[in-house]
């Protein structure tokens, strides 16, 4: 779905926006129209290849292969 250049970027703004707490706009795939979603992550499960991302509506675990995009938000 996406390049090893996006993935590397991906993977980069993954572990910094853990690691400072800043908020993500994320771009997901959706077989019904790809959809975007903006909060915190709060943790990376390698061993099932999935992120956990908080925001206004609760939890969701995102499957990494399904992120598109994702940027840090600046405050």
């Amino acid at each position: 779905m996406t390049g090893q250049r996006e993935n590397n970027k991906i993977a980069k703004v993954m572990s910094e926006a853990l690691l400072s707490q800043q908020f993500v706009l994320v771009k997901i795939y959706n077989e019904a129209g790809d959809q975007q979603m903006t909060g915190l992550i709060t943790k990376i499960d390698q061993e099932s290849r999935k992120v956990k991302l908080s925001h206004d509506q609760g939890i969701d675990w995102i499957p990494i292969g399904d992120i598109l995009v994702m940027e840090l938000i600046s405050e």
